[in-house]
């Protein structure tokens, strides 16, 4: 809630300044720490109000900033009236971020002594009232007794009013000011900008009274409160929450009035230890130590400002410690760089930092997080809980960094020599420039248009300066307030448009929305699943997103329930499919579908009668597959504890829970799994179904969500403010406790079995893994044994069958079809029986390929002399020529077609061979038996064109008497009937011509 003046001021004399001796400071040796307490320790136990732990940095339950900027925003829903309070007043010391929307420094750190992108906010609450005395006197005693700081250095600010918001000036504050002693010369009114708050575009405001403080010294400075000048601050911001400003930018009365305040704590610190920079305390000193220590020989930090730091190093160390705070706090928040462009925009400038100003190629930034750890670990535990993820994640970061550099560095590089306006853009920081830009030249623009520096954002990750630069470097024009209209109706549009079937639908004529409680509603009897019965009133049929009071029978439409038990899709769960019973027919639900809190069934009516609006009906779900997707809802959940367990730094992308199997994508930044991982994962998830757990489902708010230790949270995702379930599952050793929507079974032991089936790679750092529960594992494992069985038969079969090359290569390419299997098929099998298998296999094939290879000359010469023995014994037609297929082929890597054909010198020979699903193949033919109609390229064109492959002669060879067939590659399944009629047309070919 702390304004942080975003105006520019010259900053030359800050050093100066800070090395006045100033005697307005009584505590200029108290500790962060000790202030930090006394401020909380004022509240709690002088004034009796309730201690509230920071929320982490991202909201999970509100889309409308990117990051928590101020104290109030985890009780922005107690303000809008969707939320209660758990306390009428409440104090903290909330983590915030400002590099995005509104409030945004990101682009003035280190520039100045009091600018972070990562700050601390000291905050109190009244909750449902709005005292501004009291409040206003609580500050005011803490700063002048509590803290000592002289009064005559002090300024207030309140609400002038706002003639065009129709909003009057705030008198009372400004009595109560005076009714603490201040004097009139030093409570000062101020418009909309100053004294008016707003969290964002849209969200609960309010007027507010400001206290500045004046580190110059005594004298009454007040024409310069508001100024921008850096020695003359904002402390501390009470806010009066009385309205709500929507989307519109409408400002409506809230139901309830709050009082809502913070202060820097930064600014705080830095008044009682006598500094004027924010970063000569020692919030900062001990990183600015630490940084030099890990760097070695770098000067240490001086506090130069301006021309002073010519080179730039004080104010990269001001950089580097803030930013280093900031992504600590990230990281131990659980936010993933792959998931948010600025948290990943300023770890890269970090990194470039560390290298180029400090000259630590690697490791500046993950050792810095321990000493911002050691700082900060005791105020916000979980930065100490999670020190492992934020390791991991830096030094995950750091590599793609490196990479990033050779390669990303090197093409802007030469884009730079040829436009050298751009070569100030860092690529490092904004990979997609490099496709951005080839984008703009190839498309011989004359304006990046707001749609398309829309497009450059969503595409390629480009923010706005960054396409003003290039629309500069390029001779573009671009209008930024035009730019901004469209990509705030971007926004606008992507959250009031509701779609289905990818038509507009106007719910607000349907009146109240679809109960449906009912899909949770399920116990056990007797160690079955019980599921409830529902019946419904249809309120609303939609043809073809039309409203109709009637639907023939046999016509596919949508019912709108006033009730249902099913699960409509969400949390990566599909939905129930079932029927719905009416007296007169049965309605067939193939889908189910939430929109706007309208739970849509689509299907089909069968009957003999139409169907009317408001008859009622008895809604039933396939109770079977609802299970099914209960035991793999609740294993995706022990999968994802398991996994995050034992790799640290992990993430859910992406989940999908349906009847058959369950896949969840996972970010794992570190090391990637393993077979032995996948082994131990599979052993312990099937313990805990072994030890039949208990699963705990609560439903709780976001305000006790906030209260709760190792929650597994998906990045991105927005969660409701109330009503949240919270599913867990605690073992002995392993705690599963996330919020999800799903449905899941009561006990681990339900789940029946697990195995995973497939597993792969999808990028850098995602693996998709498929697994299955219940029966279909238990089959599953049963398939995996039979393969298993085969394999090692073959093994045992191969010394005395190694004279039959073919037919044990046809044994293996038999058994490999068997490991390529789609996720619906019956023939899955657990993925490290299949990699068992795979491994056998391929170690077989060597084994029959090395005997092969061994003997090449012998086979090749013992196959081929026995074809010109049985030449003999053919017709007179077919005793001129040899078409033969070489069979050894099948279990060589390579094969010397030219050998071959020497052993048959005096006759037309056509030779194919066939391995590893690739054909080739070789003609030679005499001189004496060559004519118009009949030579080698003639003839094995014939053959070669049931492949559709070309032919051509060896290289400075005569194409009549010797010629090759191109290689093609031919599956398996069509080999032999492909490679019959390419011989049957080569033999015609030669009895007609020869």
């Amino acid at each position: 809630m702390l304004r942080l003046n975003s105006n520019k001021v010259l900053t030359r004399s800050i050093s100066q300044l800070t090395r006045r001796n100033l005697s307005n400071y009584p505590n200029k040796y108290l500790s962060s720490k000790v202030a930090r307490q006394r401020f909380l320790d004022y509240f709690i136990n002088e004034n009796n109000y309730n201690f509230i732990r920071s929320s982490p940095v991202v909201p999970f339950y509100d889309d409308t900033v990117p990051f928590v900027n101020a104290g109030m925003n985890q009780f922005k829903g107690i303000f809008l009236g969707t939320q209660e309070a758990r306390f009428e007043k409440v104090v903290n010391t909330q983590k915030c971020i400002r590099v995005g929307g509104k409030h945004n420094d990101l682009d003035d750190v280190g520039l100045d002594g009091y600018h972070h992108t990562f700050f601390e906010m000291l905050g109190n609450w009244s909750f449902g009232q709005c005292s501004k005395k009291e409040s206003c006197s609580l500050a005011w005693k803490l700063l002048t007794d509590g803290f000592k700081i002289n009064k005559n250095a002090l300024y207030v600010t309140y609400f002038g009013g706002d003639e065009a918001m129709e909003l009057e000036p705030d008198l009372e504050c400004k009595d109560v000011w005076q009714s603490l002693g201040v004097p009139e010369d030093r409570i000062l009114p101020f418009g909309m900008k100053e004294n008016f708050w707003e969290m964002g575009a849209s969200g609960p405001c309010g007027p507010c009274t400001e206290i500045h403080f004046d580190h110059r010294g005594l004298v009454n400075r007040k024409e310069f409160v508001n100024k921008g000048l850096h020695e003359l601050i904002e402390l501390w911001n009470i806010v009066f929450i009385e309205y709500n400003r929507d989307s519109e930018g409408k400002i409506s009365s809230l139901p309830h009035k709050h009082v809502d305040t913070g202060m820097g704590f930064e600014r705080l610190v830095a008044i009682l230890q006598g500094k004027v920079s924010n970063y000569e305390t020692d919030v900062f000193k001990t990183l600015f130590t630490g940084i030099q220590k890990i760097s070695g020989k770098v000067p240490a930090y001086k506090n130069l400002y301006g021309e002073k730091d010519w080179d730039q190093l004080n104010t990269s160390y001001r950089i580097l410690s803030d930013h280093a705070r900031m992504i600590t706090a990230c990281l131990a928040d659980g936010v993933i760089p792959e998931q948010n462009a600025k948290l990943r925009k300023i770890m890269r400038r970090s990194f470039a930092i560390s290298e180029n100003m400090f000259k630590k190629e690697q490791g500046l930034l993950k050792e810095l997080s321990n000493y911002v750890i050691e700082s900060l670990g005791t105020v916000y535990p979980e930065m100490q809980n999670n020190f492992i993820q934020i390791h991991q994640i830096i030094d995950f970061e750091e590599d793609i960094y490196k990479s990033l550099r050779r390669n990303a560095a090197s093409d802007w590089l030469k884009i730079s020599k040829d436009y050298p306006a751009l070569a100030n853009l860092d690529v490092i920081e904004m990979p997609g420039l490099v496709h951005a830009f080839k984008e703009i030249t190839n498309s011989n623009l004359t304006e990046i248009t707001p749609e398309f520096g829309c497009k450059l954002f969503d595409t390629y990750g480009l923010d706005e300066p960054c396409i003003k630069k290039l629309s500069v470097g390029l001779e573009l024009e671009f209008d930024e307030v035009r730019f901004r209209n469209e990509f705030d109706a971007v926004k606008r549009r992507s959250k009031l448009t509701s779609v289905t079937d990818g038509n507009l639908i106007d719910f607000k004529q349907m009146g109240k929305s679809t109960d449906d409680r009912y899909k949770y509603m399920y116990g056990k009897v007797d160690g079955k699943y019980v599921f409830d019965e529902v019946r419904a009133e249809v309120l609303n049929i939609l043809d073809e997103n039309e409203f109709v009071s009637c639907i023939e029978p046999n016509k596919p439409c949508t019912l709108i329930l006033d009730k249902t038990n099913m699960y409509y899709e969400s949390g990566g769960q599909v939905s129930d499919v079932g029927c719905i019973e009416f007296g007169a027919g049965k309605f067939e639900v193939v889908d189910v579908g939430n929109i706007n809190n309208y739970v849509l069934h689509k299907g089909v009516y069968k009957s003999n009668f139409q169907l009317n609006v408001h008859e009622q009906g008895v809604v039933k779900f396939n109770e079977e597959a609802r299970f099914s997707n209960m035991r793999n809802h609740t294993a995706t959940h022990l999968l994802n504890a398991c996994l995050k367990q034992m790799k640290g730094a992990t993430c859910q992308k992406s989940s999908k829970v349906c009847a058959g199997y369950l896949n969840l994508d996972v970010g794992i930044f570190g090391e990637k799994l393993s077979s032995k991982d996948i082994a131990f994962i599979e052993d312990r998830i099937k313990k805990i179904i072994k030890d039949r757990v208990d699963v705990k489902i609560d439903e709780i708010d976001a305000q006790s969500l906030l209260n709760l230790d190792q929650v597994t949270l998906v990045p991105g995702e927005v969660y409701p403010e109330k009503g949240i379930r919270l599913i867990e599952i605690t073992s002995n050793d392993l705690l599963s406790r996330e919020p999800c929507c799903g449905t899941h079974v009561l006990n681990t032991g339900d789940i029946g079995d697990f195995c995973m089936v497939s597993f792969k790679s999808l990028g850098r750092s995602t693996s998709s893994l498929y697994c299955v529960t219940g029966p279909r594992a238990k089959k599953a494992r049963e398939t995996g044994q039979e393969l298993l069985n085969h394999v090692a038969q073959l093994q045992k079969s191969v010394n005395d069958n190694i004279d039959k090359p073919e037919v044990l290569e046809m044994a293996v390419a038999s058994l490999k079809l068997h490991l390529n299997y789609n996720i619906e098929d019956e023939t899955i099998m657990p993925y490290l029986v299949k990699e068992e298998c795979a491994e056998q296999l391929s170690k077989i094939g060597r084994q029959i390929k090395e005997v092969a290879r061994n003997s090449l000359k012998e086979f090749i010469d013992m196959e081929m002399q026995s074809v010109m023995h049985t030449k003999a014994m053919k017709s007179e037609s077919e005793k001129t020529f040899i078409v033969h297929y070489l069979r050894t082929s099948m279990i060589l890597e390579s094969v010397p077609l030219q050998r071959a054909t020497k052993i048959c010198q005096n006759v037309p020979v056509l030779v194919i061979s066939y391995s590893d699903s690739i054909v080739k193949a070789r003609c030679c033919v005499p001189l004496n038996y060559t004519n118009e109609q009949f030579n080698a390229e003639k003839w094995l064109k014939v053959f070669g064109d049931i492949f559709k492959s070309s032919v051509a002669p060896p290289k400075g060879q005569d194409a009549t008497l010797v010629c090759n067939l191109k290689a093609k590659k031919v599956s398996m399944s069509d080999w032999h009937g492909l490679l019959n009629d390419a011989m049957n047309a080569a033999k015609l070919y030669a009895k007609k011509h020869l």
